[in-house]
């Protein structure tokens, strides 16, 4: 009896011992998690492949390259026997998430599936801690036995992404471990940690422009089909240690309730366990609202899964931090007192990357347990979610949404519909014309319609939002959303849409990704060839084709095109066009003969993009922008303003995203400056008083300077321009939370190729009064205002008399030289195609020869 009580200890206790898999420790040398020491991109990529090598319970894939061609990993974690069926198992979980069987046939593959759950981590890259929790995430799931892992191999599939911008990983520890040691440790990064989006790397989830961002959208909605997905963040150092669901009111209208009671009892589970390990400081609710759609986690409720978000505490990177006990400040209450959503207060003391890392680690397995104790519910809720979507869609209006062929710019609706068709929404072209009430749309016209799985996420993208007045009392402010009380995405592209509100009987073909923007130029051209300005891409390829030498003209005056359109020679310019249109869609026209006369010569010209030391994400978008359009720039820094020939080298300049103080000192408005941790001396200071005369000098010698959102304020005061920008008094009544608004177009050179009507994204940006300019030689026009009623589309506005008829963009002569304002945001994450050619226009006006 003593014998086979002691095999039996035995055998359990070398069940739960590691395999010979390496520990991470091993592997790097270091204790991870210590204080100061944080491991590589490359190195937690090399251990997912060594673990992928060595266990039989991991695959370790490269599934692409990122924007700055770093591999993309990811490791799949399960029993060896699901690993060798993930076929099958994927099989099960997209015909369920696509409700393509009947209710009988759903039960039995939910009985016989797996659950998948995919989490993502260190999408913001000095959010370092859930990268370095993946190591021992693995290590414990690939080599543990005890019973709660192999539950979890068993009945779950785990899809981990280690790092979704590794690029951003790889700078951040580079530059912490070049500091360490020094006062600049754990020092901000004096750019930004995403080459184009920076922190906005994480809202782009349903524009879908990032590589990162396309690969695993493509992963996760039309591979995997998750039932859960989980995304680890960091918030602030003296905020709660720990925020979980549920989330904060409202919720985003149109959701399946599934979505919220699985998130609910996901959040409360992990709470629970979580405290169960006397974790301090774990809180729901708070900041974090349900009113969204641009992130990983919330993109995710769109697809009927239920997206998690954990927000630990910050430390400096990997350098621990001592917070005081009143320095601490839960979102449920001010004084970091007990509530409901924060029984257990953490009352200070020193915090570290290792308590994040221990937060995030069993926060991950809570939610992994959790899914396999819900295996069969989780799977057969998707179907239930899916099913529901359809019928809704099938009895419901608005029964589908048309995007006409015609439209003021086609291509640009055509990359709306590649947006959706990577979310994985069913989209189909006509094949024959329909009847829509009163209206008729032509064949190859595209239909969306609602009776499909993602119904949720189809009309949150076409419809108008109406964020909602919350107030804790009548005399309250309002409380705003998290990021932007807006997402319509037709409108921010200037995309046409119809709903359908009867049902109709269409005849049409399902659409594919590779039968969009296909476009052939006619195979003869005439003499001169037109480029409509219509069309954002021939602002494309006009730069282009001045770039290869080749004369290109504006059209000012003829009748027979759009205003702004580009003519060129068809000797000169076909084969470039034609290897150009290889790339991407082209709309030509040709002519025998043009009326030079009434056409503006264009010249070969050169962009400055001045990015400040910070994280400017403006900056960065727009250099995105810049990027897809193949516009001639180069990012230029303050010291760059030193050199002997800055003068000559370039036609524009364009100043983004950086406040008046950034730009003159590389200082944060005083009111942040608190904030900023100190950086080296060489990415420190402004362009000063010597940029602030050179670019005095370079307007008055014709050249053109372009000023978008808060660096207006630098142009309005250095420059002494007589207008205001109303929105920097702070007794101004407009609250706007990133909306789209009215907005009326002027005629002009800068709103060539728009329509006259439009909208714009606005979030409380420089809005103008101008005055009767000082001089005879200087003289302003305000080519875009705000319309003079009824300014919200979509969103949510207080204050709109204040804004009424008030200028948003200034084009300002003085003298020979050109001085542009651009008060709104009219790039926008890459979602504003509307109003790209405000930004094209600006500056294509130094492209005309003077």
């Amino acid at each position: 009896m003593i014998k086979k009580s002691f095999i039996f200890i035995l055998t359990v206790l070398c069940g739960c011992l590691l395999a010979a898999i390496e520990s991470p420790d091993q592997f790097l040398g270091f204790a991870l998690g210590a204080d100061r020491n944080v491991a590589h991109y490359d190195q937690i990529k090399a251990y997912l492949l060594k673990a992928g090598e060595e266990s039989d319970r991991v695959d370790t894939f490269i599934v692409g390259k990122t924007t700055q061609n770093h591999d993309l990993a990811l490791a799949v974690i399960s029993a060896p026997e699901n690993l060798k069926n993930l076929q099958k198992y994927t099989e099960i979980t997209r015909k369920l998430s696509q409700a393509e069987v009947d209710a009988a046939t759903a039960r039995d593959l939910a009985a016989t599936g797996k659950a998948v759950v995919v989490v993502t981590c260190n999408i913001h890259s000095n959010e370092i801690a859930s990268s370095q929790m993946t190591m021992e995430l693995v290590y414990k799931l690939a080599g543990e036995n005890s019973p709660e892992v192999n539950d979890i191999l068993a009945n779950v599939i785990l899809v981990l992404v280690p790092s979704v911008n590794p690029d951003g990983q790889i700078m951040e520890v580079e530059w912490y471990n070049k500091y360490k040691g020094t006062e600049f440790e754990g020092s901000d990064l004096p750019y930004i940690y995403h080459w184009y989006a920076g922190h906005d790397d994480n809202r782009d989830w349903f524009r879908i422009s990032l590589k990162e961002t396309e690969l695993l959208t493509r992963e996760i909605y039309h591979k995997w089909f998750p039932q859960i997905l989980v995304d680890e963040h960091q918030m602030g150092s003296n905020d709660d240690r720990f925020f979980i669901p549920p989330f904060q009111d409202p919720p985003t209208p149109g959701l399946h309730p599934l979505i919220w009671r699985s998130i609910n009892l996901i959040g409360s589970r992990i709470a629970y366990d979580l405290e169960r390990r006397n974790y301090a400081g774990v809180a729901s609710r708070g900041y974090f609202t349900g009113w969204w759609i641009g992130s990983v986690d919330d993109s995710a409720w769109f697809h009927n899964v239920a997206g998690i978000l954990f927000e630990g505490a910050s430390v400096r990177l990997a350098t621990p931090v001592y917070m005081e006990p009143e320095e601490i400040a839960s979102a449920e209450s001010q004084h970091n007192e007990e509530r409901v959503f924060s029984p257990h207060p953490w009352k200070g003391g020193w915090w570290r990357l290792r308590d994040i890392m221990n937060y995030d680690l069993y926060g991950t397995l809570s939610v992994l347990s959790t899914a396999a104790r819900y295996r069969e519910d989780f799977l057969y809720g998707s179907y239930l979610m899916a099913s529901e979507n359809i019928r809704r869609g099938e009895t419901e209006a608005p029964y589908a949404y048309v995007i006409p062929r015609e439209q003021w710019d086609l291509l640009a609706a055509e990359k709306f519909v590649a947006a959706l068709l990577k979310s994985n929404i069913r989209v189909f072209r006509l094949t024959h014309p329909i009847k829509v009430g009163d209206l008729v749309f032509n064949k190859g016209s595209f239909y969306v319609p609602l009776a499909q799985p993602y119904r949720a996420f189809v009309k949150n993208i076409f419809e108008n939002q109406r964020y909602p007045d919350l107030r804790r009392s009548p005399k309250s402010d309002p409380e705003l959303p998290y990021d932007m009380a807006a997402w319509t995405l037709p409108l921010a592209m200037g995309v046409k849409t119809y709903a359908v509100k009867e049902p109709v009987k269409a005849e049409m073909d399902p659409l594919t990704a590779a039968a969009i923007g296909v476009k052939q130029l006619p195979e003869t051209l005439e003499t001169y060839v037109i480029l409509d300005a219509r069309f954002n891409n021939s602002f494309m390829a006009a730069a282009f084709l001045l770039q290869k030498g080749v004369q290109v003209w504006r059209n000012v005056s003829w009748n027979a095109c759009s205003s702004g359109s580009f003519i060129t020679r068809k000797s000169e310019a076909e084969a470039i066009l034609r290897s150009l249109g290889a790339e991407v869609p082209l709309i030509v026209d040709s002519r025998p003969e043009v009326p030079l006369d009434q056409l503006r010569p264009l010249r070969r010209f050169k962009v400055a993009l001045f990015q400040n030391y910070g994280h400017n994400m403006s900056a960065g978008w727009l250099r995105y922008v810049l990027d897809e359009y193949r516009f001639p720039y180069e990012t230029i820094h303050n010291q760059d303003f030193l050199s002997k020939d800055f003068l000559e080298r370039y036609d524009a300049i364009v100043f983004t995203g950086a406040s008046e103080s950034e730009i003159e000192s590389g200082k944060p408005p005083k009111k942040w400056e608190r904030y900023a941790t100190p950086l080296p001396p060489e990415y420190s200071g402004g362009i000063g008083e010597k940029g602030e005369k050179l670019l005095q000098e370079f307007v008055r010698r014709g050249k053109t300077l372009v000023f978008m959102d808060d660096s207006c304020n630098y142009a309005i005061n250095k420059f002494k321009l007589p207008l205001t920008n109303i929105m920097e008094d702070e007794e101004n009544p407009v609250v706007c939370p990133g909306s789209f608004l009215a907005v009326e177009l002027k005629e002009s050179g800068l709103t060539a190729g728009m329509e006259k009507s439009g909208v714009v994204f606005f979030r409380r940006n420089p809005v103008f009064e101008t005055d009767l300019p000082p001089s005879v030689k200087e003289e302003r026009r305000t080519p875009m205002v705000f319309a003079g009623r009824d300014l919200l589309v979509s969103g949510w506005l207080e204050g709109e008399n204040e804004l009424v008829y008030k200028p948003l963009v200034v084009d300002y002569q003085k003298e020979k030289g050109r001085i542009i304002l651009i008060g709104p945001d009219v790039i926008h994450r890459t979602h504003s195609e509307g109003t790209y050619k405000i930004m094209f226009n600006s500056l294509f006006s130094a492209a005309e020869k003077r």
